[in-house]
């Protein structure tokens, strides 16, 4: 499925906020003629190239992440990633790693516990999900570090 646009009732409802992941702010109604172009190029942004791979709270469960979908390469082999969901419940009172490895070439997201450290194999890192009192407190986007490694 492609990524579409949003209709003019969400371009109006989106107005004078925040996009929640990248923090561009969208323009007050009114700004015419060029707002709901500019509206409709943020809104392709923010769900492209920047939200791959993203990891988010899902509504499943107070401990469940969602994986957005997206592409990358690992060791020379291409990748494309399915959106999936991740429960870790069993990270509580902990924070987990969560990370893409090539699984025979097919992509595999993964999580583990902080004490025993990212994979030694070749991975992405996607984030640093902290867990307490039995609900997602908080969740470090780790992907860029990927991006910027030299």
């Amino acid at each position: 499925m492609s990524i579409q646009p949003p209709d003019a009732s969400a371009l109006a409802l989106d107005a004078g906020s925040r996009h929640a992941v990248t923090g561009v702010l969208t323009p007050e109604l009114g700004m015419q003629p060029y707002y709901d172009w500019l509206l409709e190029t943020l809104h392709l942004l923010n769900e492209s190239s920047c939200g791959a791979l993203r990891v988010v709270a899902d509504d499943a469960s107070v401990t469940t992440v969602r994986v957005t979908p997206g592409r990358a390469s690992i060791s020379d082999v291409p990748l494309t990633v399915a959106a999936q969901t991740l429960d870790l419940a069993s990270h509580n009172n902990d924070t987990a790693y969560v990370w893409l490895e090539d699984d025979s070439g097919s992509a595999l997201i993964a999580a583990g516990a902080d004490a025993d450290g990212w994979p030694v194999s070749a991975h992405i890192k996607l984030a640093e999900v902290t867990l307490a009192a039995g609900v997602i407190t908080s969740i470090l986007d780790r992907r860029f570090e990927t991006l910027f490694r030299i």
